[in-house]
Order: structure tokens, then C-alpha cells, then sequence
């Protein structure tokens, strides 16, 4: 059971888990053990398949909201609680820029507890010293080092390079990714210029209506720490759900 645990957080999936903490005073040796459960609803445990049925039966017909205690009744009238958790994979984001807005955004981002990737060209700007939050920090032409990168629901993209060509190359890299958050840097004409250019190439017609941008909620942000507040703050917002601010146009 463990072994299947650890796989699946290894392979970034999500799994429920279930501790017994309580049951039928005759069957007082279940207290404590767990079962795991998979994406796919396979389960495996420390408890006896029948029992372990009745639990995934119950469990397919509550929503998860967050960690809680779960009754369920076996069929012999047994009530057994259960601690339910869930394991999943930490949201990701990818900066594209090492440099002075990078710095205190990796920072803001990996408190709110997402795994950092930062990339730049320039081994003074991507270095773990400099980003001690960053999960890894690549020093490699961004062109090089996107075609190694796992980008998917769960992961954000940030684009603050040190220029207008670097930001474009990294949009033309990711624009066809399923990211959750696409954001890059730049004034307002210099974005519409970028995406006029992409369209001709044959961007995704969906780009403009994706890309935020210019990046960051507008809190009139003139620092670079309050511009990473207003990025950070705009990834959280739709990790969660709960806004449109920064959207292209």
C-alpha cells in the first residue's frame, strides 16, 4: 500500500487515503489502518476486501471538499469513521527570467506552496543562490530548455525575460499548452504587436482570449516586489477560480 502511495506522489498523480479511527468494539485491530485509492478508484489497503468495497461505495457518493471524517455502514451494521485525506500534486509555474521582478515572485510563489522552476540563459541570474525557493532553477537558452518541460493543467507560465524577443520565443514555445495560467510582460502595444505577429504565423485563435497580459492584477504595482505581488496574487486568482483580471486586452 505504501509502495503504491509513493508512486503515485513520485508520478505527480492524486490519491485518497483512509484511516479507520474508529469501529465495531469487536473489531478493535482496525483502528489505524489505512486504505489508498487511486485516480482510477482502485484501492489497496490494510483491511479486508469486503470492508474495503463498502468504504469505496460510500466514498463514490460524497464530493471532497477537504480532509474530514467519513462514516460509513457495512452491511452487518458495523459503522466504521474514517479519516479521509487526499494526496495531490502541488501546482507548478515556470518563470521564464532570472531577473529583479523573478526574484521576489519565486519567492511569493513558493510560499503558497507552488513547485518554481526558473530558467534564464545567464549563470549570474539562474543559480539556487538567487532563487533558494525555486524547486530547480536551469541555466539554458529558454529555446532549449522548454522542450524538457512537463507544462499541463496544474502548471503556470510566467514570461518576465529580460527582452521583447526572448518574451515572444517563450510565448511561441508554450502558446500551445494546456497551462492554466499563460502571463507575459510588456506594455499594451508592444503585446498587441507580439500577438498580431503570432496570428500571422498561425497562432492558436484562442491565444488573445488566454494570455494575460499586460501580467499582474492592476494595483498600480510601479516596484519590482509590487509587480511579483500583482503577478503572484493574479496566478492564485485563477488557480482558484476567482477572476478574470489581467486577460489580454
Amino acid at each position: 500500500m505504501f509502495h503504491k502511495l509513493l508512486s503515485i506522489v513520485r508520478n505527480g498523480g492524486k490519491a485518497d487515503t483512509l484511516t479507520v479511527i474508529d469501529c465495531n468494539p469487536a473489531e478493535p485491530d482496525l483502528v489505524g489502518k489505512m486504505i489508498v485509492v487511486d485516480e482510477d478508484g482502485q484501492a489497496a489497503g490494510q483491511v479486508e476486501t469486503g470492508v474495503i468495497e463498502e468504504i469505496l461505495a460510500a466514498l463514490r457518493k460524497t464530493e471532497w471538499i477537504q480532509p474530514t471524517v467519513l462514516s460509513v455502514e457495512g452491511k452487518q451494521g458495523t459503522i466504521y469513521r474514517l479519516f479521509w485525506d487526499r494526496v495531490v500534486k502541488k501546482p507548478c509555474a515556470i518563470v521564464f527570467g532570472g531577473g529583479h521582478v523573478s526574484q521576489p515572485l519565486v519567492q511569493m510563489l513558493a510560499l503558497v506552496d507552488f513547485e518554481v522552476t526558473v530558467i534564464d540563459d545567464r549563470p549570474e541570474f539562474a543559480n539556487k543562490a538567487r532563487f533558494p525557493g525555486a524547486q530547480q532553477v536551469i541555466c539554458q537558452s529558454f529555446q532549449s530548455a522548454v522542450k524538457d518541460l512537463a507544462i499541463d493543467q496544474d502548471t503556470a507560465v510566467i514570461i518576465v525575460t529580460r527582452g521583447h524577443r526572448y518574451d515572444l520565443d517563450c510565448l511561441r514555445a508554450t502558446m500551445g499548452s494546456n497551462a492554466r495560467y499563460l502571463g507575459m510582460i510588456g506594455s499594451r502595444k508592444r503585446i498587441r504587436e507580439c500577438l498580431s505577429l503570432l496570428k500571422e504565423e498561425g497562432a492558436p485563435a484562442a491565444l488573445e482570449q488566454r494570455l494575460r497580459a499586460p501580467i499582474g492584477l492592476n494595483i498600480k504595482a510601479e516596484t519590482p516586489a509590487e509587480i511579483a505581488l500583482s503577478i503572484a496574487a493574479e496566478v492564485v486568482a485563477v488557480f482558484r477560480g476567482a477572476s478574470n483580471y489581467g486577460m489580454c486586452g
